[in-house]
């Protein structure tokens, strides 16, 4: 073949290319065949003075299908050719020449390939903002940088359940979870073995005889938790009860005594509380021993690796465990953490401290909250304000006391709107400066409050399941919510306040749920999501990360080039 058919081949993607290359001297027979002759194998003799020699694949140029302002796509419909001569050469062969349309010496589709070629960098700036133009929020900066087509099919790809196992290998972060909700009952087994294994003959025979009705009886009642006891003795009868029953059995347990598990605030006689019963032997229940705080430590570092993510921030309360000794906590759960990173790199955890309403807000808490900066500068990152709101949502005694954390420039979340009116969620922004609002599920009876989080890039912390277990709305993907008539305010969020969402777990262990799982929920509540838009929310959530931006930007760096590699094997794989 000539070069030029070797330049056209290059350009527009040609599987192979295949020169023939002679061993001189060449035959007279082949240097002046006849038609015949190269209509039908060649003789062994002549064919071993030939040499093929095969090219490609090509990659098809990006710059055909690029749009900009200047350029359209080169499309084979633009360039079309003229009427076709035809001449019998003979009885095998015939001779085609093709005229092209327009004057006699113009090579049309050459001079369009060539004056593109020539503006590459113009076409590619055009097309780039072009895209952005149509963005309501960033995306990974290294997917713009993919051929159109791949563009296309990530903003035509619907998200569904094929996807479950690619979208656990993605980086993720997880911004709303936490740590005493964080583990499985398999997990907490793990915890409860090493609780027990670390306790002397005469506790675990108290922890027994605490516990042993809980042990004979196979459905608790709602008061089951006072078995337990407090301090020291609470994570042994735990212990006892984690390692004694089976998974089946702590299931059956602790499960379905709130079953169906939706909007149980408004239609279990528990209300909030049947949310929560399920985890009451994990958190706080396994933190009273250091034994329970670092096995803890490690199982919840697996599971958060395990559910593919690069990042997490646990929230939760140092006070509540070792006896209150929210230092020693601390340390010891921070050194097993690192620990567990040294073993099996890839997780970035950092920890919110949480400050619940339902809990008076002393001196002795706050003045934790600015030590605990100091003491943990690279472990503690920030504070949550939690608890349910109907308790007791004190803003205004909050934002009185608050002074002594706002010098150490502390960023803080707030759980707000969870259910309560939108008012709630203005009290979190105005007065105590939240730089992120749990939950925020009644954002849109205030489209002015609303537009201002937009504008200030305040991100709402959506908990898919555990919105639906709480307040309940209706999941198409679920029976058991059929009759509710509340919409989850996801797609309104996203498309018509444009809002800066992320997506999270809250307490994955006792919603039985991992972050894949909540992402996969999230499309399916807000009518469908595009791959484009399932990774814009999961960049998003490493934006709005409580790191020092130089750590955030190195982060979002090492994520971008992870992401564009997984999105091109799947696109290829899917071509394939």
């Amino acid at each position: 073949m000539s070069a030029d058919l070797q330049w056209a081949g290059s350009v527009f993607g040609a599987r192979v290319c295949l020169h023939v290359i002679d061993h001189p001297p060449l035959p007279d027979k082949l240097r002046n065949p006849e038609p015949q002759l190269l209509a039908a194998p060649l003789p062994q003799e002549l064919a071993g003075a030939l040499e093929p020699v095969f090219l490609g694949p090509f990659e098809r140029s990006d710059l055909l299908d690029v749009p900009s302002d200047a350029f359209a796509p080169l499309r084979a419909e633009d360039f079309p050719i003229g009427d076709e001569e035809v001449t019998p050469a003979n009885d095998l062969v015939t001779v085609i020449r093709w005229k092209p349309e327009g004057p006699a010496n113009a090579a049309p589709l050459v001079s369009a390939w060539l004056k593109r070629e020539k503006d590459r960098a113009r076409v590619y700036v055009s097309h780039l903002k072009s895209l952005l133009e149509q963005e309501s929020r960033a995306n990974w900066y290294g997917l713009y940088r993919l051929p159109p087509k791949h563009i296309e099919a990530l903003r035509t790809r619907t998200v569904d359940t094929s996807l479950r196992t690619w979208l656990l290998s993605l980086p993720k972060a997880d911004l709303h979870c936490h740590l005493g909700g964080v583990l499985d009952l398999a997990e907490q087994k793990a915890v409860g073995q090493a609780v027990w294994d670390s306790l002397i003959e005469r506790e675990r025979n108290q922890a027994l005889e605490a516990v042993a009705p809980l042990l004979r009886e196979r459905s608790w009642p709602s008061t089951w938790p006072q078995h337990l006891g407090q301090g020291r003795e609470r994570t042994a009868r735990a212990a006892a009860l984690l390692v004694h029953l089976s998974l089946e059995e702590l299931q059956h347990r602790l499960f379905d005594l709130t079953e169906p598990r939706v909007a149980l605030r408004e239609r279990h006689e528990l209300g909030f509380r049947a949310y929560e019963l399920p985890g009451e032997l994990s958190g706080s229940a396994l933190l009273q021993r250091e034994s329970g705080v670092r096995e803890y430590a490690l199982q919840a570092y697996r599971r958060l690796r395990r559910d593919g993510l690069r990042y997490c921030e646990l929230r939760s309360s140092p006070h509540k465990y070792l006896a209150g000794d929210a230092f020693r906590f601390s340390h010891v759960f921070e050194n097993a953490v690192r620990q567990a990173q040294r073993e099996d790199p890839g997780l970035e955890l950092r920890f919110l401290v949480v400050l619940d309403r339902r809990r008076p807000l002393t001196e002795e808490s706050i003045r934790f909250i600015v030590e605990a900066r100091r003491s943990f500068p690279e472990f503690v990152v920030g504070v949550d304000v939690a608890g349910d709101e109907q308790d007791s949502p004190r803003f205004e005694e909050l934002a009185a006391r608050m002074d002594p954390v706002f010098e150490q420039c502390l960023p803080l979340t707030i759980h707000a709107g969870e259910g309560e009116p939108a008012d709630n969620i203005w009290k979190a922004v105005y007065r105590l400066h939240a730089e992120r609002v749990g939950h925020g599920l009644t954002l849109h009876e205030r489209r002015d409050l609303a537009c201002r989080l937009r504008d200030r890039g305040i991100a709402i912390e959506l908990c898919p399941t555990s919105n639906i277990e709480v307040v309940g709305y209706y999941d198409p993907g679920c029976v058991e919510t059929e009759d509710l008539g509340r919409e989850y305010p996801l797609q309104s969020y996203l498309r018509d306040l444009q809002l800066d969402v992320v997506i999270c777990t809250d307490n994955p262990g006792i919603s039985r749920t991992n972050l894949t799982e909540e992402y996969l929920r999230a499309a399916r509540l807000c009518g469908g999501l595009t791959l484009w838009q399932l990774l814009s929310l999961v960049r998003a959530s490493f934006e709005h990360a409580f790191l020092p931006a130089d750590q955030r930007a190195a982060l979002l760096r090492e994520c971008d080039a992870r992401v564009v590699e997984l999105v091109t094997r799947l696109l290829e794989e899917q071509h394939s």
